[in-house]
């Protein structure tokens, strides 16, 4: 009998002093054979298989993680589907990049069997489907949890919104490529199937669809008009007519650009702005550098945080709203260029400081390249974020009761707070401000007492607390 199930708490005493190389090499010889699923469950495998697995994924130890996963699936199928979503993210991460999409399959079909349970993980993930523009993916899943979101007792309300845009955001894509093909639509019959996603079906907003969806944006006054009276029908057309942008000029889906959109205007609309910042514009989609480096940077936050994708996607995604808000009349040249070196500098702070591996968003370089770039430095940070996918370090073989990995982690974040720190000391040049006769940008939070940039704080973008992909309970209350 394997000394894994004859004395577990004498393999165990050795497993934790081990060195990560050595915990990782015992952990896959173990799972590599069936375990009894109620000893499995008594001496909870699943964490230490969770530490293991988070060991190769901080190193980027990708096909060694892959195979791990692999293994502990075949092997233990009953523990891995009560767990799986805390090992499905990865492989699923690594199919997008490939442009494997096909090969996920498997582990969508275990979401959708449990979307309430893995709802923390679910919702990362579904981010990841749209940001890469897995349309047809992201759909399937939409339609198939929402409901059983929707109806839960055990999670906040709400937690279905994600899941009945997409589907709703797809039905207009529906709609619009029927009028491109000079097919007429009955939109009765839409709003009948958009109307189980929480889609207000009446036939005045419904015909307000119809408009948007055929018709061009307003533009000059009557923007600041509609902006000062009612933004909440501006906001509904300016969307649709940046996911037809997006479409007809990079030929992404409209559930990836209506992802980009969102997380640009969710930090435009968390803001705590007044009415005064609220009546134009200028004011309202003018940038402040504090205001988006403390936003991206709470989404960020450690190593391992579910919304890093998006903290991306909305730095990255800046230059390609923009880009349409000028086209379209609704700022002016100086807002447009003041947001976009706002967005370009805290872009570069990032990448100078970023300890991780990039490979993981270069969803970015998929959504084509922005005004703002020249097809030079496009292609050349496209290459840097793909090449990290092949820059791993290999697992320390240094016994030690504090795993070497973390400690070596956080000697490099470290240095790298010392060097950001020493940059925002040094640093002469101001951000550009916008021309005096344009709105100024909306003013800062007021902050208690003056503190470094949170993209500075290196140490919660890279530092991998022990445990931290621990299982939690009561995920979603």
């Amino acid at each position: 009998m394997s000394p894994f199930l004859e004395d577990f708490d004498q393999w165990y005493e050795h497993f934790s002093v081990a060195s990560p190389q050595e915990q990782y090499q015992l952990l896959l010889e173990v799972i590599s054979q069936p375990i009894p699923l109620d000893f499995a469950i008594k001496e909870d495998i699943t964490s230490l298989l969770i530490d293991v697995q988070g060991l190769l994924e901080g190193s980027n130890l990708i096909d060694q993680a892959l195979v791990f996963t692999e293994t502990f699936q075949q092997q233990q199928p009953e523990l891995y589907q009560q767990e799986f979503y805390y090992f499905d993210n990865f492989p699923i991460r690594v199919a997008l990049f490939n442009q494997e999409v096909e090969s996920i399959d498997q582990a969508l079909a275990r979401y959708q069997q449990e979307p309430v349970k893995s709802i923390d993980s679910l919702l990362p993930m579904l981010d990841d489907l749209r940001f890469y523009d897995a349309r047809d993916q992201a759909v399937e899943i939409s339609r198939a949890v929402y409901t059983p979101v929707a109806t839960s007792r055990g999670l906040l309300g709400g937690s279905e919104d994600d899941f009945g845009a997409v589907v709703i955001t797809d039905l207009l894509e529906q709609a619009y490529q029927q009028i491109q093909q000079g097919n007429p639509v009955d939109w009765e019959s839409w709003g009948q199937e958009a109307k189980p996603f929480s889609f207000e079906n009446t036939p005045k907003l419904r015909q307000e669809i119809a408009q948007n969806i055929s018709g061009q944006v307003i533009g000059g006054p009557e923007i600041i008009t509609l902006f000062q009276q009612d933004p909440s029908a501006l906001f509904p057309q300016l969307s649709l007519r940046f996911n037809i942008q997006m479409a007809n000029q990079y030929q992404l889906s409209f559930v990836c650009s209506q992802s980009i959109w969102s997380a640009v205007m969710s930090f435009l609309e968390e803001r705590e702005l007044s009415k005064k910042q609220l009546s134009h514009p200028g004011y309202f989609f003018g940038l402040n550098a504090k205001e988006l480096d403390r936003y991206v940077g709470g989404l960020i936050g450690g190593f391992l945080s579910s919304y890093q994708s998006k903290g991306f996607a909305t730095l990255w995604g800046i230059p390609h709203v923009y880009d349409f808000l000028r086209t379209a009349g609704v700022i002016t040249d100086s807002v447009y260029e003041s947001a976009i070196q706002v967005s370009t500098d805290l872009q570069a702070m990032l990448l100078k400081h970023w300890p991780g591996p990039l490979w993981r968003y270069s969803f970015i370089h998929r959504w084509g390249k922005p005004a703002c770039q020249t097809e030079a430095d496009f292609e050349t940070e496209a290459k840097r974020f793909a090449d990290t996918f092949n820059q791993s370090e290999p697992l320390s073989t240094e016994p030690s009761e504090k795993p070497d990995w973390e400690a070596k982690l956080s000697d490099v974040v470290e240095k790298a707070a010392q060097r950001m720190a020493s940059d925002q000391a040094t640093k002469e040049k101001p951000l550009p401000v916008q021309e005096p006769a344009e709105p100024s940008p909306a003013k800062p939070f007021k902050s208690a007492k003056s503190r470094k940039s949170p993209l500075q704080e290196v140490k919660a973008l890279g530092k991998k607390s022990k445990g931290a992909k621990k299982k939690k309970k009561g995920k979603g209350f």
